[in-house]
């Protein structure tokens, strides 16, 4: 089953398609970030992978705020939109124990964000698509729709490293 995308980069012709679904206040979901970064960006700008993210807004309380952040990122700037998600896990320790008032005032004023309403009804689908593929937890990763599993707690490198085989 094809599900729509949240953002979507590379080539949809790409032999290797990686999704994953995270939450941008997750502590797990950083690394993932970062090794996805570092190891499939250079991969879908050379036109090999198709890299799918989708913002989990799960309800869970400690996860809240990342839900919130995310009503503020339009993906219909997929650039701009991964580049604000880049900045956000770089810098989730800053942001993650600001209060929901404060994480609006947040993404309007540093990052020059309004909110989105596509934003919303997006959010609903990935939230449907999450339970009808059994995500449970953030991240969770897909290789050509088989769900893969890494040590979410490993450092970036050993993540990427991982990321690396089970695509090869």
């Amino acid at each position: 089953m094809e599900y729509a995308p949240q953002l979507n980069l590379g080539p949809s012709d790409a032999h290797k398609h990686v999704e994953v679904f995270l939450n941008t206040a997750c502590p797990y979901c950083v690394n993932f970030f970062l090794a996805a970064h570092e190891t499939l960006m250079p991969r879908v700008e050379a036109g090999d992978i198709r890299y799918t993210i989708k913002h989990y807004d799960k309800p869970k309380v400690r996860l809240l705020h990342g839900t919130i952040a995310n009503l503020y990122i339009d993906y219909n700037q997929p650039e701009q939109a991964y580049m604000l998600l880049h900045t956000l896990f770089k810098t989730q320790q800053e942001w993650r124990t600001l209060s929901s008032s404060e994480i609006e005032k947040m993404m309007e004023q540093e990052y020059g964000c309004s909110e989105q309403r596509s934003t919303m009804n997006l959010s609903l689908d990935i939230t449907k698509e999450a339970l009808e593929r059994s995500v449970t937890v953030v991240p969770t990763v897909f290789i050509n729709g088989e769900k893969f599993s890494f040590e979410s707690q490993a450092p970036v490198h050993d993540i990427a490293e991982a990321l690396d085989k089970a695509i090869d």
